[in-house]
């Protein structure tokens, strides 16, 4: 705004929790290369310190269960974190203590920090940073030009867009790119544009074996499934929808396919909390496209409070 440069096709947005679906591709690319497993529990790959430190979390939680938010490790983001510096993933890493809200592998809870544990076994396993693991298995082969990780030293990313808010009182936006939270990156730290973002569209390809979802029984209304950081509305995995919701930046992104044709909606704003807009959006997208909400599942509408 304060340049009025016009948004393109190619302006960098920063995706929040979109990430999710590219930090999974990366656990998967590693287990078909047989570098892990997602059977692996975290004492494979993290110290013996914090096995020693967090023995039942060490020992039960699979990397399956990050994946598909069914582990019970406490999210960081319930914490009171604004009297902090921004959150590393490392400063998160160290907030992990012994406890989890039930079972792991029994219930659905959504957890950022699981995300950012996979961030970590990705940096691990690979010996190489997440940033440059992206780049070289993500970005350059799907010729995804700008997209680039988060790094909270990088003073420059190219064609970026910055976050605002809608100030309520004067009706008018003020700057709001960045939080205590906004630099952990496993969860959330990818820039990238529309143009870049319908490359990874075009080129992502999963294995059959890894289609299977993880079923959400514990939601006392409508069944929803969780996969590799897309919701399912039901268990084909042919409709994939999630939501990207951080400082500044309020998005949602759908994908139809089947055998008769694959559809794919992405809305990207650079406006933090933009929740209202983007409900009017859902409901312009399922007048035209009722198969994105079928049998009136509702996740369309409850995605805000399913990542929360």
């Amino acid at each position: 705004l304060d340049t009025c440069e016009k948004i393109t096709a190619d302006t960098n947005f920063r995706l929040a929790s979109l990430t999710k679906q590219f930090t999974a591709y990366g656990i998967i690319l590693l287990e078909q290369q047989n570098k892990l497993s997602r059977n692996d529990t975290l004492q494979h790959f993290f110290s013996e310190q914090f096995q020693n430190k967090c023995p039942f979390i060490s020992n039960h939680v699979t990397i399956q269960h990050l994946l598909d938010h069914s582990s019970g490790i406490f999210d960081y983001e319930i914490n009171d974190l604004e009297d902090h510096d921004q959150w590393s993933d490392y400063d998160v890493f160290e907030t992990i203590d012994d406890k989890t809200f039930f079972t792991p592998g029994s219930h659905y809870r959504y957890s950022n920090t699981g995300y950012i544990l996979l961030g970590l076994i990705i940096e691990i396993v690979s010996k190489k940073s997440l940033e440059i693991f992206f780049y070289e298995n993500i970005f350059q082969p799907f010729n995804m030009k700008t997209s680039c990780l988060y790094n909270s030293e990088q003073t420059l990313i190219k064609n970026r867009a910055l976050g605002y808010i809608k100030q309520a009182t004067e009706q008018k936006f003020i700057m709001f790119d960045q939080s205590s939270t906004s630099a952990t990156r496993g969860d959330g730290g990818i820039y990238m544009s529309l143009n870049d973002y319908l490359q990874w569209y075009r080129h992502y390809h999963i294995l059959s074996s890894t289609s299977k979802p993880f079923l959400i029984d514990e939601l006392p209304s409508d069944t929803y499934h969780y996969n590799l950081g897309w919701f399912l509305p039901d268990s084909t995995g042919k409709i994939r929808l999630h939501s990207g919701d951080t400082c500044g930046f309020t998005h949602q992104v759908f994908r139809i396919d089947d055998e008769k044709r694959n559809v794919l909606v992405v809305y990207l704003t650079n406006i933090g909390q933009n929740h209202e807009k983007i409900q009017k959006f859902n409901h312009l997208i399922v007048d035209k496209i009722p198969q994105i909400n079928p049998n009136n599942t509702n996740l369309l509408w409850n995605m805000v409070t399913l990542t929360r």
